[in-house]
C-alpha cells in the first residue's frame, strides 16, 4: 500500500474526493503529466505502426503474432502505470528518490518501446519491398550485348571503333542484335558498316579472320565458343571493349516448337502452377538456374548450374535433381533439335525450364535463378554452411578435406565451381552444388534464429543477383509455415550422367561442341523419383541407387 502513497492518505475519503483529489495533482503537475501524456502517445503510435507493418508483411505464425501483441500490451500497461505513479507532489529524501526512479523506468521503457517497435516496423517494411523486388519478374532478366575487338587491337574507347566494320549474327538473337545497332549508331550519330554471319562461329570467324574489326554479340552467345576447338582462345584473344544492357523484351525464340507431339502452344509456355494449388499444401517443382555471370545484372546467359527441385510440403521431403550443363538435349527454342543443355538458358529461362519438363515429363511450376555474385552473399548472410566433400582437393588457395568442411559464401563457391579435381569432371559438380544447396537448406530450416534475424539481409543482399517466379505470397507462406511448425526436411540428390562426344548443336551449327549423351535409364529412373516425391510416396537412400 505505501507504493501507492504518494497520491494521498486520506484513506477514509470517498471516492468521489480521491477523484478529486488525483485531478487536482495532476493539474498542480501538469509538466509531467503533459510530458508523459505525450511520450504515451508516442509509442502507442510506434506500437501500432508496428503491429501494421508486421500484419502486412504476413510471414509471422499466427501464434507467435498473437504472442508478440500480448507482450507488446502488457508492458505498454506498465509503462503507463509508471507515468502515472510519477505523478505526485514535490518530495523529499527517500519519496523523491522513489519518484525518480518511477519516473525514469516510464521513460526508458517508453524508449525501448518505441525502439522496438520503429525497428520491428522498419524490418518488416524492407522484408516485405525486398520480397516484392525479387518476385517481380517484369523486365528483371536482361541481355547483355558486348562489342570485342582483338586483343591486339589499339581501340581503348568505343569511340575509337566508330568506323570499323562490325560483326553481327543474322540468323539468332535479331531483337537484340538490332537493339546494340541502333545504341551505336545514336552514339556515333552515323550508321554502322556491318557484316553478317548466320551463326556465333560465323560472325566470330569474320573478326578472327579481320574480315570485321569489331564484334556485336550477345555475352550470352560470346560464351559458348571456348567450348568448340576452333574458339576456344576466344577469352584470350578478343577484349570486351563495351557493354550495351537491353532491358526490353526482345523475342528469341525463332521458330514455334513442336515436341514429342506435344502442342506448341503447350511446349512454348511459360509453365505455371495449376489453380487453387499452394505452396504450403501441394507438391510443386522449383528450376534453380546459376547463372555464368558476374555482373550485379542477371541476364539471358548460360546456366552452368541446372538443377529440379521438387519439394512435398506435406511429407517434408525434396528431391534435388541435377542435370549436367552439358546434357544432349531438346532445345524447345530450337523446335527441338538438340542442344546443350547449358545453351538454353541463352534463349530465357521459360526455355530451360520447358526443355526440363519435357525431359523428365513433370510440370516445372516455378523457378529461381541466381548468379555467382549472389550465391556467395546468400551463404555470408546465412553465416556460411558445413557442407560434405566427397574427397580431398585442392582449387585455388583453398583445400577440402573428405567429410565435412566450414565454408563461407567464397569458399562455396570455389567448391560448387569446381571439376577440374574430379574424374568425373562437370558429373561431380553437379553433385557438389547440390551438397552446397543441401548445407543451406538444412542451415535454414535447423535454426529459425537464421530466417529471423537475417531474413532481409538475405533477400536485401541478392537484389538484383535473385529472381524468382515464386510469388511474394509464396515465400511468406513457406516462411511463416517453417517458423510454426519447425519441420526438419529430408534432402535427396539424384544426378543423372551420360557418355560424352561431339556432335552438333542447334546454337552452334557448324560446329561440333562437346556434348553428353543422355544416360536413358538414369533419366527414367529420375523420372519415376519424381513422381514419387509429387504423389507423397517416401523416397530413401535406396531408391537413389542408380537402377534402383
Amino acid at each position: 500500500m505505501s507504493f501507492f502513497k504518494p497520491f494521498g492518505d486520506a484513506a477514509g475519503a470517498s471516492s468521489n474526493g480521491k477523484c478529486a483529489c488525483y485531478m487536482v495533482k495532476l493539474m498542480k503537475y501538469k509538466k509531467w503529466a503533459i510530458f508523459a501524456t505525450i511520450m504515451t502517445v508516442l509509442m502507442l503510435i510506434c506500437e501500432a505502426y508496428a503491429v501494421v507493418m508486421l500484419n502486412l508483411l504476413n510471414m509471422v505464425p499466427t501464434k507467435l503474432f498473437i504472442t508478440g501483441v500480448v507482450f507488446l500490451i502488457f508492458f505498454t500497461v506498465i509503462t503507463v502505470l509508471f507515468y502515472f505513479l510519477g505523478i505526485t507532489k514535490k518530495q523529499k529524501g527517500k519519496k523523491k528518490h522513489l519518484m525518480n526512479i518511477r519516473r525514469f523506468i516510464a521513460v526508458l521503457l517508453t524508449l525501448c518501446m518505441m525502439a522496438g517497435s520503429v525497428y520491428i516496423a522498419f524490418v518488416s517494411n524492407k522484408v516485405r519491398k525486398t520480397v516484392q523486388k525479387v518476385t517481380n519478374t517484369e523486365d528483371v532478366i536482361v541481355a547483355m550485348m558486348g562489342v570485342y575487338v582483338l586483343s591486339e587491337d589499339p581501340a581503348k574507347s568505343i569511340d575509337d571503333v566508330k568506323d570499323y566494320t562490325f560483326a553481327v549474327m543474322s540468323d539468332y538473337d535479331t531483337g537484340n542484335t538490332e537493339y546494340a545497332v541502333k545504341h551505336l549508331e545514336e552514339k556515333f550519330g552515323k550508321a554502322l558498316t556491318k557484316t553478317s554471319g548466320a551463326t556465333i562461329t560465323d560472325a566470330a570467324g569474320l573478326l578472327y579472320g579481320r574480315e570485321a574489326g569489331a564484334l556485336i554479340v550477345n555475352q550470352a552467345y560470346a560464351q559458348v565458343l571456348p567450348d568448340t576447338a576452333e574458339f576456344k582462345d576466344f577469352e584470350s584473344f578478343t577484349r570486351l571493349l563495351y557493354e550495351i544492357p537491353v532491358t526490353v523484351k526482345s523475342d528469341v525464340s525463332p521458330t514455334p516448337v513442336v515436341v514429342d507431339n506435344v502442342p506448341a502452344d503447350e511446349v512454348n509456355a511459360t509453365p505455371t502452377p495449376e489453380p487453387g494449388r499452394t505452396v504450403t499444401n501441394d507438391p510443386f517443382v522449383l528450376y534453380i538456374s546459376g547463372s555464368d555471370t558476374r555482373s550485379k545484372l542477371l541476364d539471358k546467359a548460360r546456366s552452368d548450374v541446372n538443377i529440379l527441385m521438387i519439394v512435398n510440403p506435406k511429407t517434408k521431403q525434396i528431391l534435388l535433381l541435377n542435370t549436367p550443363r552439358d546434357y544432349y538435349v531438346a532445345n524447345t527454342a530450337g523446335g527441338g533439335k538438340m542442344d546443350k543443355l547449358t545453351h538454353c538458358g541463352i534463349y530465357g529461362i521459360d526455355c530451360s525450364m520447358s526443355t526440363l519438363s519435357n525431359l523428365y515429363g513433370v510440370s516445372v511450376d516455378y523457378y529461381a535463378q541466381i548468379n555467382f555474385t549472389g550465391f556467395k552473399t546468400l551463404i555470408d548472410e546465412i553465416g556460411g554452411i558445413e557442407v560434405e566433400s566427397p574427397a580431398n582437393f585442392k582449387t585455388g588457395s583453398y583445400t577440402y578435406v573428405k567429410g565435412m568442411n566450414e565454408m563461407d559464401g567464397e569458399k562455396a563457391l570455389a567448391f560448387a565451381r569446381e571439376r577440374y579435381a574430379f574424374g568425373s569432371g562437370d558429373n561431380e559438380r553437379g553433385k557438389n552444388q547440390m551438397r552446397v544447396i543441401k548445407a543451406v537448406i538444412n542451415k535454414m530450416t535447423s535454426n529459425n534464429s537464421v530466417v529471423l534475424k537475417n531474413f532481409s539481409g538475405i533477400l536485401d543482399s541478392l537484389s538484383g543477383m535473385f529472381v524468382t517466379s515464386l510469388s511474394a505470397d509464396d515465400i511468406n507462406s513457406l516462411v511463416k509455415m517453417q517458423l510454426d511448425d519447425k519441420a526438419k526436411w529430408e534432402v535427396f540428390s539424384f544426378a543423372v550422367t551420360g557418355n560424352g562426344g561431339m556432335d552438333y548443336t542447334y546454337s552452334m551449327p557448324r560446329v561440333k561442341a562437346y556434348v553428353m549423351y543422355q544416360n536413358e535409364t538414369l533419366v527414367k529412373q529420375a523420372s519415376g523419383l519424381v513422381d514419387k516425391v509429387m504423389s507423397g510416396e517416401k523416397i530413401t537412400e535406396d531408391d537413389l541407387k542408380p537402377g534402383a
